[in-house]
């Protein structure tokens, strides 16, 4: 009888937790951005900093050699929230002019942002891409199907 209710507990949840799993079990860097990140390793200084989410970034440091505004051991930075939530708010304002200072003031020179869902601000959301268009601040150096590269203008 235990096993019936197990089985059937299991039929009848499936749905419910494929949905709510379904952001951490898709991929959390698109083969775009591992792409974008070759192109990166061979075009831009090694050690040069860069803006992401936390996947990217994370990815960016093994793939790219880069510094990165948040990941790795990114808590033992000066002020770690305060620099984690000024790196959620450049991909989540739509503020162009918003971004470029936050940029600015944790000297992220460079910024690779993709088309799809991440983990910002305690939820699964996708960044606003359009701010990065605004040529006054930043400036598109590679695209690789999704995933962009921008040089955030000082």
């Amino acid at each position: 009888m235990f096993v019936v209710v197990l089985a059937f507990s299991a039929w009848f949840l499936y749905p419910v937790m494929r949905n709510v799993m379904q952001p951490w079990n898709n991929p959390t860097v698109l083969k775009d951005e591992v792409r974008a990140a070759e192109w990166i390793d061979v075009n831009v200084p090694v050690l040069s900093h860069f803006s992401g989410d936390l996947f990217a970034c994370e990815m960016l440091t093994a793939v790219a050699r880069q510094v990165c505004s948040v990941g790795g051991a990114w808590e033992l930075a000066d002020r770690p929230n305060d620099r984690y939530s000024a790196n959620e708010r450049v991909f989540l304002t739509n503020s162009s002019e918003e971004a470029h200072r936050l940029l600015l003031q944790y000297n992220s020179t460079y910024v690779l942002v993709a088309d799809r869902t991440s983990f910002y601000a305690y939820g699964w959301k996708k960044p606003e891409l359009e701010k990065f268009k605004d040529e006054r601040f930043f400036e598109l150096l590679h695209r690789d199907g999704r995933a962009l590269v921008y040089h955030v203008i000082e």
